[in-house]
């Protein structure tokens, strides 16, 4: 019998009883089938997934999601594969976007990269952009989101595989068969930042991270530090970042990652510089929001005000920047310019309106 299977769900899941079943209703009547497994659920969590599938499998944790994403893998039968976390979900109306990138897709294309919509109503999240006017329906949730570029959606063939303990994607095996992997607009939801405090699971992430160290990777050591980062240890962190520039001097989120942590231990000195080297080696709207406001700390609210401005004119819906704007202009007493720049940060996010009065 021809396998009539072109689509097929993996997903991996642990205690997800309350997100489960909007992930799985999301792709309803869309994947051809759904492959879940489950590393140790002692909720509800399997009960749930029972209304949508019965390929449920268990799998004894071994401190790596590429594990269990390759062991579903060995039961998928579809020719292409979509990878989801419980906490995502993909819109109504991108389904048939979907269908027909795969069902077009020339042969050397063996993935497409989706952008995940990180969901927060947080001021001051990197990369933040506000949903307003967004056209999903799925975005009303929060204020705004952190977008990432991932490869979610891929071809099932032998040679293709995930990787890495913590940060695992099919990519570094696509990309080393040289086979292709073409960029698309469409969104995977993520609603994981906004339902459970991080510092848990990111100290989880880190300790793998740890026991899986792979010799001069330079991304890895760079994630680390931003993880390390995000729980407020800073020297720890920027001692990662450091390991991570020995290996490549020229990767501009590092230096960017340094820049961000020397602004936090107010050393502007320390920030500049690498911040300037960041600029020196890419173009990337927080390189510039960062140095606003290192020059903005340092009283130089001219320089402040030229690079908030850079950082608009590539990402004029974050509405940081707008308001950091706002500030310099202020305090080079050119009120009403600030005042635009308020009205506008307040337009993209309601949050600013407990930070600033606009006359």
């Amino acid at each position: 019998m021809p396998n009539d299977i072109f689509l097929s769900l993996i997903m991996i899941t642990k205690d997800n009883e309350k997100d489960i079943d909007r992930c799985l209703r999301s792709v309803q009547g869309f994947v051809d089938e759904i492959i879940l497994i489950d590393t140790g659920s002692t909720d509800k969590t399997k009960e749930i997934a029972e209304k949508y599938t019965y390929k449920i499998y268990d799998f004894k944790w071994t401190n790596s999601f590429s594990d269990a994403k390759n062991y579903a893998l060995k039961w998928a039968k579809g020719k292409w594969i979509l990878n989801l976390d419980a906490d995502e979900s993909i819109s109504l109306k991108d389904h048939d976007k979907i269908k027909k990138i795969i069902s077009n897709a020339s042969m050397n294309v063996f993935g497409f990269s989706l952008i995940q919509r990180n969901y927060t109503s947080s001021i001051g999240k990197f990369g933040w952009v506000s949903s307003k006017d967004d056209s999903y329906r799925e975005s009303s949730i929060a204020t705004g989101y952190v977008p990432r570029r991932i490869v979610r959606l891929f071809r099932k063939d032998s040679r293709i595989s995930f990787e890495g303990a913590v940060h695992d994607s099919a990519e570094k095996s696509i990309l080393r068969e040289n086979k292709d992997i073409e960029e698309t607009d469409i969104p995977i939801h993520h609603y994981g930042m906004l339902n459970r405090d991080n510092k848990e699971r990111t100290r989880m992430y880190i300790n793998m991270e740890l026991n899986n160290l792979r010799e001069d990777d330079f991304f890895q050591r760079y994630q680390l530090g931003c993880q390390l980062h995000s729980l407020g240890e800073l020297d720890e962190a920027r001692g990662w970042i450091d390991k991570s520039l020995a290996i490549n001097p020229k990767f501009h989120l590092a230096w960017l990652e340094k820049g961000t942590i020397y602004l936090e231990k107010g050393d502007i000195k320390g920030a500049l510089s690498s911040l300037k080297e960041a600029e020196s080696l890419g173009k990337h709207e927080m390189i510039y929001g960062h140095l606003g406001i290192a020059y903005a700390q340092n009283n130089d609210f001219n320089n402040a005000i030229e690079y908030f401005r850079k950082a608009i004119k590539l990402n004029p819906r974050n509405a940081d920047f707008y308001f950091n704007l706002g500030l310099a202009l202020d305090s080079a007493n050119r009120k009403t310019e600030a005042g635009l720049a308020f009205k506008r940060a307040i337009e993209l996010n309601q949050e600013y309106k407990k930070l600033v009065k606009i006359e």
